[in-house]
């Protein structure tokens, strides 16, 4: 069993749907955006309304919806093994570091982006209650492997238990 959102209904998620609009405020047109977790590829079609961009979702099972499938490239593979054959401008990578057996290399691949990181993850202790969660992160856990990149802006969502972590050169 994966975590994962249904393609019919993501509208609902309103969290969710927040970093994606977060995230979209990063882009330009022509931006090429990596989504790492991508799921069922709704992450397309939030960061495509205002920008004409180049989409590469990422996720570790074939799951993309028809409904998402033209706004981009998807390929499924394990973000454990995963490197990026392409260059990116804007990576997004959401509720996904706690469940990658190496999150700190993962981390290394989105620092890749040439211009802006957006991530998400549960800031307070999760594996207890979520079989799927291999590790429990802090906001200076996270502020931390992304220093060096560029300036950081964090953003509390307290109702997701999880923090959004904006970084920009």
């Amino acid at each position: 069993m994966i975590e994962r959102i249904a393609a019919a209904g993501w509208q609902n998620q309103l969290g969710h749907v927040d970093r994606y609009r977060m995230a979209a405020g990063l882009l330009r047109d022509g931006d090429v955006v990596l989504d790492a977790a991508c799921g069922v590829g709704y992450g397309a079609a939030v960061l495509s309304e205002n920008h004409s961009i180049e989409y590469h979702g990422v996720d570790r099972a074939d799951c993309v919806d028809a409904q998402f499938a033209g706004l981009g490239s998807f390929v499924a593979h394990d973000l454990d093994l995963w490197e990026p054959t392409f260059e990116y401008d804007v990576a997004v990578c959401f509720e996904t570091l706690e469940h990658l057996a190496d999150p700190l290399r993962f981390v290394a691949v989105l620092k890749r982006a040439r211009r802006a990181i957006a991530v998400s993850v549960p800031t307070v202790p999760t594996k207890h209650f979520n079989e799927h969660h291999l590790h429990d992160f802090t906001v200076d856990q996270i502020s931390g492997w992304l220093s060096g990149y560029g300036d950081l802006v964090v953003y509390p969502q307290p109702s997701e238990l999880s923090h959004i972590f904006i970084v920009t050169k």
